[in-house]
């Protein structure tokens, strides 16, 4: 196959660590936690009590004058609008200034948030009507998911690109966004596009959403830790910490990105997707399906074990996830013992788990540690698990290193595993840390 490669030209993001990918990745670096006491509105003994939220208060007057703020949308469609916004400006003007530009958006998203007060509305006194809501929808929440469908995100993203398409968007759990970059890879790489519009959007920190994922256990409820609660590959993990926010990448073939001059970070290099058929809500305990994702990614990337240098971890701080992982990373890199000298770290001990979207900031970080030299810390690992024995980057400080290639990590709820490797581009320029 004559394949193209496909390099990354943009980013943007919005996390609970600030706006922009610029604060994420300095927070990242500098082990701050997003983490903070949460509760939900009107639900003071909810059990759930931290969470890593976005600053409302600042995202508003951020972006109060945005084309897309007084439109109908749902709160992540706004943190997934603000990172395409900063994506595109970040990839810069000439993105779309040819007219022949074939230019696509790839976008995950999870679970719409639902208003209680929309359901009300279809009580009648004998119970729930479909016709009673019908008729009175001019009183639903306009930005309700009930009125904004699941793939209002990609499609809004789609007009402000003025992409022709694909447009698709992406639900596969906590893999969606990372379905949705090694999806929009792989169609540059195949030549049905020029540029993708790649990454995800969630926020789960709303009623119906949070009552479901404690009701299958998964958030941790524990309060001895405080903000330090997200203690990926620590003994004393109990869950992970609920997440919002967004990010974005543009993906742009080779020859784009260098006929029009634009600044590279890195190449995303391979791709590579598994289904571990196990359990909904577990992964098979000796990580199958995370393993056979990472050889696919790495095959895809036609990449050797020994040259991965680092490995954006799923690591979810779950007593299930984090020993999966580390035996899947065993398996893939046991010749040599190569997974002793691979520097494995998890966001989520700094921004919180944001479900559908998490593997697009760990996307943009694994890009980030490639055109940095430098690996983010695993937070809070204070008493590595028996289980957990890989070198997680402990402390609070970024290590310097050079980052030759890496793989980013996302396992979702249902055994869906993707994988998206990364590599270091020869026509990579110095990172701008400057905002």
């Amino acid at each position: 196959m004559n394949a193209r490669r496909v390099v990354v030209t943009g980013l943007g993001a919005v996390t609970g660590l600030g706006l922009g990918w610029r604060p994420l990745w300095n927070g990242l670096c500098e082990g701050r936690s997003a983490i903070a006491p949460w509760s939900l509105e009107g639900v003071a003994d909810f059990p759930v009590k931290y969470a890593a939220p976005v600053d409302w208060d600042a995202f508003s007057a951020a972006h109060r004058h945005a084309d897309w703020w007084d439109q109908p949308m749902e709160r992540r469609s706004r943190f997934g609008m603000a990172a395409v916004d900063e994506a595109i400006a970040d990839a810069g003007d000439s993105l779309l200034a040819s007219p022949a530009m074939r230019v696509g958006v790839a976008i995950g998203s999870g679970v719409p948030e639902r208003d209680p007060a929309d359901m009300l509305l279809a009580m009648q006194a004998d119970g729930p009507s479909w016709a009673e809501l019908y008729r009175r929808v001019d009183a639903l929440n306009p930005h309700s998911g009930l009125v904004n469908s699941n793939d209002h995100l990609a499609a809004r993203a789609a007009r402000t690109l003025r992409a022709a398409g694909p447009v698709i968007h992406f639900s596969t759990a906590c893999a969606g966004a990372a379905h949705a970059i090694g999806h929009g890879f792989r169609m540059i790489r195949r030549g049905e596009v020029d540029v993708m519009l790649v990454g995800g959007a969630d926020s789960v920190l709303n009623l119906s959403t949070m009552v479901g994922l404690h009701l299958l256990g998964a958030p941790s409820v524990a309060d001895q830790f405080g903000t330090a609660l997200s203690r990926p590959f620590d003994r004393d993990r109990s869950g992970f910490v609920a997440a919002e926010g967004a990010a974005m990448l543009v993906l742009e073939s080779e020859e784009s990105a260098r006929a029009r001059g634009a600044r590279i970070y890195a190449e995303i290099a391979g791709f590579g997707s598994a289904l571990d058929a196990y359990r909904i809500t577990a992964p098979h305990p000796n990580g199958d399906g995370a393993a056979m994702a990472m050889q696919r990614a790495l095959r895809d990337a036609q990449l050797s074990p020994h040259t991965i240098d680092h490995i954006n971890a799923h690591g979810t701080s779950t007593p299930l996830n984090d020993p999966a992982e580390t035996l899947a990373i065993k398996r893939v890199f046991a010749e040599h013992e190569h997974y002793r000298s691979i520097a494995v770290s998890s966001n989520k001990s700094m921004i919180g788990h944001l479900i559908a979207a998490a593997g697009a900031p760990e996307c943009v970080a694994t890009v980030l540690a490639v055109a940095d030299g430098k690996v983010p810390p695993t937070l809070n690992l204070s008493q590595p698990d028996a289980s957990c024995d890989l070198d997680y980057v402990p402390g609070t400080r970024a290590r310097q290193r050079t980052v030759r290639a890496a793989l980013s990590n996302s396992f979702g709820f249902g055994g869906l595993n993707a994988v998206i490797a990364v590599r270091a581009h020869p026509d990579a320029g110095e990172l701008r840390h400057a905002s």
